[in-house]
């Protein structure tokens, strides 16, 4: 029992990282022999813990398991997260697009939970407890424009430690526009050069905004959907309202919450 389920965790690993095997590529990948392969995949399927496609007879994921080095979520998220999950699962069935929620750690920014799993629509997964970059991606962007200047300071210290110095340079010359931007529409796009953090293209686009607790910004919160779907424009005109009231009832909970301490 414990060799079986030791397998399938990982299979559900492999899958997790992959954007879809064949029966073949996960006993490869795994070293677990075709046979036992197929009959754990089954089994996998069976519970909804595994889909394969009918097109191209793939299987893919449908839950999401943490890296093996895991990040310290530091005591104090811990509670906040758990209330944002609450929220963003609210959202995903209300537009069926799904969250990824994200906080700042060490002044690095790190995706640390997902809806991705609990919606229909078919969404590439993302690696949990990833560090995404807070220059390209949504989230980072939407950061670095509302938290206060000494924070910024500091998550772009720690970015120049391991930029090149053309970057820095890049980021100075566009910055002021694009915060202004950001806090003009009240939430941030990635960057049109950003396709996640697996080195593929993901194809996917984001909007993010920010979760405000006591003038802080404690976490960030997007919408994510496939690019073919619609232009960015047009989602954010459909969708960028819902995210925003989404957010400030997440810092209205957190607000009772403190009250009651």
């Amino acid at each position: 029992m414990t060799l079986a389920l030791d397998r399938g965790i990982q299979i559900l690993a492999e899958l997790g990282n992959a954007q879809g095997l064949t029966l073949s590529e996960v006993s490869q990948r795994t070293g677990i022999p075709k046979s036992t392969t197929h009959r754990l995949l089954k089994r996998l399927t069976e519970q909804h813990l595994v889909r394969q496609n009918l097109l191209d007879q793939r299987y893919r994921s449908n839950v999401l398991l943490p890296q093996q080095t895991e990040v310290h979520i530091p005591p104090a998220d811990q509670p906040l997260i758990e209330i944002i999950c609450q929220h963003a699962e609210a959202l995903t069935d209300q537009v069926l697009w799904p969250s990824d929620i994200f906080i700042p750690i060490d002044n690095k920014l790190f995706l640390v939970e997902s809806t991705r799993a609990i919606t229909r629509l078919h969404i590439n997964h993302c690696r949990i407890q990833t560090e995404v970059s807070m220059l390209r991606s949504a989230a980072g962007r939407v950061l670095l424009a509302y938290c206060n200047e000494s924070d910024r300071e500091r998550y772009l210290d720690t970015i120049w430690t391991n930029s090149p110095s053309n970057t820095q340079q890049q980021f100075y010359e566009t910055w002021p526009s694009l915060h202004k931007q950001i806090l003009q529409q009240g939430f941030a796009y990635r960057s049109p050069s950003y396709f996640g953090e697996r080195g593929v293209n993901d194809g996917l686009r984001a909007i993010a905004v920010p979760i405000m607790s006591d003038s802080k910004v404690r976490a960030c919160i997007n919408l994510v959907w496939p690019n073919v779907f619609a232009d960015e424009k047009t989602f954010a005109n459909n969708y960028a309202a819902l995210l925003k009231h989404t957010a400030a009832n997440i810092s209205n909970h957190l607000k009772t919450i403190n009250r009651g301490f």
